[in-house]
């Protein structure tokens, strides 16, 4: 017998019997470990008389069950014996006596030892559940008989037969032979494959459907009616049940009969004195019958109130299988989102660490510039103006200077020449007083200086100029420059950075670019301003030294004067003498000492230049200082998304798992729900089928009993309170102590 029938089996006969009155199961059906048949524990508490005996009673209390393996003919192939000692008062000792074989402790390690034909067991104040085997005859017994189209027929020829098959299981007490007659209610419950066997009639029992099976009960109550001697009255007391069936391929069914004495212990006749007490006592039965009718009612109403709301238990399980299923895919969306956000915050921090390596370059790179606009503003304010305002002064008193020298200059050569190229005469100076006149001009200054030649004030001009242009600042390296725009150009191409941060970015290569123009346009105009003036400077000078040349050649050679008056004459005061030459690099000199004045002091000069451009550099200083700082905060902040981000990713995953583990659960209810529909279904069909049978129980069973108790039965009240003090005696089937109270019943299970 498969175990999921087993159960079943047990469940219907034992309830069935539960509900007559009868059955208190309180230990477990554990048969010998060498059969086939599954040890199984069926801890079925009785709350009925029982439970009262043992709570009253401060004896031990010995609950016995009988495990009669049969084959299809109900002949007895093996028994075995459960006892469950309940140590009441938890002893440290329990007296026990036993009949039975092999005696094998069931739940614990506990021992016992025999002492003058009793066992005595070291309970460790604990119960005790043992079983062992017997071969003395059983008080009840069961005869399977089979006829297949009219005809008797064995079970072993049975097998694989077609036909119309009718089954009778005739119920034996043995106890009617002897002294002591023990009432006993049989119970059976047998399956069919609803395929092979159909058209169920069933005789003494009910059918109840359990999909592709069919459930048969069957009761009887054997030797009873013979034992009241009642047979001429009109009371049905079954001592059968009986089936009929068309079958297919006939399989032997599985089955199991429950056989219990416990529903005569409940009917107390002790104080009968007369029929008046008896007739008491049957209208207690009436009543206690026409309760269990009611409460088999209740039971049917309410499993038809369970089965009505299973739609919306099967509802509920789907919504929340879909809400799993979309949790379940919602969570595997933010486990790759976080995934992809942990990755991302990863390379995040790694950018931030190298933007902030950028930004201190920035940073050091502005301070750097600052630092050098700010001693090139300086040095500007302190040397350079001052220098340019001087060189334009000194160009203006040269100019005067050179002006009038050129004059006088002019006046010699012309004296020269006039000299000459003409007789001398009394009032005419010699020649040689005026070459020393041209001599004194060049070499030993003028009237208006006395002190300064012109060779002296055109090399101190040139000087100074090339002075000047060595003080004006130098532009940063422009590989520098470039370096650092460079570097901050790459960050905005990043994608991971955040929008103010670029901004802030563009803005500083921005002012960096403005500033870097403005200096490297001033410096380029100084540069040529200076280079113009140089050039004149050198100019004035060369043609000084040329004058210079010639009077001294002059001045050397008298013999070839006149020669050398003419060229001297012509190279001074020609149309591209040298005086004009002088004249226009003089011009040309302090226009560019002016321009140079101009360009470095004026309003749009290189020293205002300077200074805005040092303040624009102190505020990408500052700039970058702060972006720094900023940088800084943004990389302890993406490191922190970073590991907040790695952490989102670890339970997420979790969550995802979960969400899995989760639609598992909901779908394995939901399957489990559609089992336990069909489970309601059936005990519905049951409760239908029990209520139905204590119907019929109540109305051809108790009701009748009710009436032949209302006529003459004053040799019937004998005869019941026998029987029942005969079955509140009979407690034990393999043997029990005088110390202990308990209970027995019997199961009969087919092979």
């Amino acid at each position: 017998m498969k175990n999921k029938d087993y159960k079943k089996l047990v469940t219907i006969a034992a309830a069935t019997a539960l509900i007559i009155g009868s059955l208190g199961v309180t230990s477990a059906p554990t048969l010998a470990k060498d059969t086939k048949t599954i040890t199984q524990t069926e801890k079925t508490e009785h709350k009925n008389t029982t439970e009262k005996t043992v709570s009253s009673n401060v004896k031990p209390y010995k609950s016995e069950t009988v495990y009669a393996k049969t084959d299809e003919d109900g002949n007895i192939t093996s028994v075995i014996v459960s006892d469950q000692l309940k140590n009441i008062e938890n002893t440290g000792k329990l007296h026990d006596i036993s009949a039975l074989n092999d005696i094998e402790n069931l739940k614990g390690e506990e021992t016992f030892s025999k002492q003058n034909g009793k066992l005595i067991w070291n309970t460790d104040k604990k119960d005790i559940c043992y079983q062992g085997t017997t071969t003395q005859p059983l008080p009840v017994n069961i005869k399977v008989t089979y006829t297949l189209d009219g005809k008797k027929i064995t079970a072993k020829d049975l097998k694989g037969k077609s036909g119309h098959l009718v089954m009778r299981y005739q119920y034996e007490n043995t106890t009617l032979s002897k002294d002591n007659y023990v009432p006993f209610l049989m119970v059976t419950g047998l399956i069919f494959d609803t395929e092979k066997v159909t058209n169920i009639q069933v005789t003494n029992g009910k059918t109840l459907s359990d999909g592709d099976r069919d459930i048969v009960i069957g009761m009887g109550l054997p030797s009873l009616k013979e034992t009241l001697d009642i047979k001429d009255i009109d009371l049905d007391i079954p001592d059968y049940f009986e089936l009929e069936a068309d079958v297919t391929d006939y399989e032997l069914s599985e089955g199991m009969t429950i056989a219990t004495n416990e529903l005569f212990n409940q009917l107390d006749t002790e104080e009968f004195d007369s029929i008046s007490e008896l007739k008491d006592s049957m209208k207690t039965l009436q009543d206690s019958s026409n309760k269990l009718v009611s409460g088999s009612g209740e039971l049917r109403k309410g499993l038809d109130t369970l089965l009505s709301s299973s739609g919306t238990l099967t509802d509920g399980i789907s919504q929340l299988i879909s809400g799993g299923n979309a949790l379940k895919n919602g969570t595997s969306t933010l486990a790759a989102g976080s995934k992809s956000l942990a990755d991302g915050s990863a390379s995040l921090t790694s950018g931030i660490s190298q933007l902030k390596d950028g930004t201190d370059t920035l940073h050091s790179g502005a301070s750097q510039v600052n630092a050098g606009l700010s001693s090139a503003s300086k040095q500007t304010s302190s040397k350079l103006l001052p220098g340019a305002v001087q060189l334009d002064e000194g160009v203006a008193k040269m100019q005067e200077q050179l002006t009038s020298g050129m004059n006088q200059l002019a006046n010699a050569t012309n004296q020269l020449n006039a000299g000459l190229n003409n007789p001398l005469t009394a009032e005419q100076p010699g020649l040689k007083e005026s070459i020393c006149a041209v001599n004194n001009v060049l070499n030993t200054g003028t009237a208006q200086t006395g002190n300064q030649s012109l060779k002296d004030i055109a090399k101190n001009t040139a000087t100074a100029a090339q002075a000047l242009a060595q003080m004006i600042p130098v532009a940063p390296a422009e590989n520098e420059s470039e370096s650092s725009l460079d570097a901050l150009s790459a960050l905005l191409n990043r994608d991971d950075l955040p929008e103010d941060v670029k901004a802030t970015i563009r803005e500083s290569i921005q002012a960096c670019q403005k500033q870097a123009d403005l200096q490297e346009s001033e410096t380029a105009a100084m540069q040529e301003l200076l280079k113009n003036v140089v050039a004149g400077s050198q100019t004035t000078s060369a043609v000084v030294d040329q004058i210079a040349q010639n009077t001294t050649a002059i001045n050397a050679g008298t013999e070839k004067l006149a020669a050398g008056a003419n060229e001297l004459n012509s190279a001074v005061t020609g149309q591209n003498g040298l005086i004009n030459q002088i004249n226009s690099g003089i011009s040309t000199l302090k226009n560019g000492t002016s321009q140079l004045r101009e360009g470095i002091g004026g309003k749009n000069g290189l020293a205002n230049g300077l200074n805005q451009l040092a303040d624009g550099a102190s505020k990408v200083n500052n700039g970058a200082s702060t972006l720094n700082e900023k940088m800084t905060e943004a990389h302890n902040g993406a490191k922190s998304v970073s590991e907040g981000a790695s952490q989102l990713n670890s339970g997420a995953a979790q969550l995802n798992s979960g969400a899995g583990t989760l639609v598992n659960g909901l779908q394995t209810l939901n399957k489990g729900s559609f089992a336990l529909i069909e489970g309601v279904k059936k005990l519905d069909e049951g409760a239908i089928a029990l209520n139905e049978g204590m119907i019929q129980f109540n109305e051809e069973g108790i009701k009748k009993l009710v009436e032949v108790f209302d006529g003459d039965i004053d040799g019937l009240l004998d005869k019941v309170n026998t029987i029942l003090d005969s079955s509140k005696q009979y407690k034990n089937f393999s043997g029990i102590s005088d110390e202990m109270d308990g209970d027995v019943k019997f199961i009969f299970v087919t092979e």
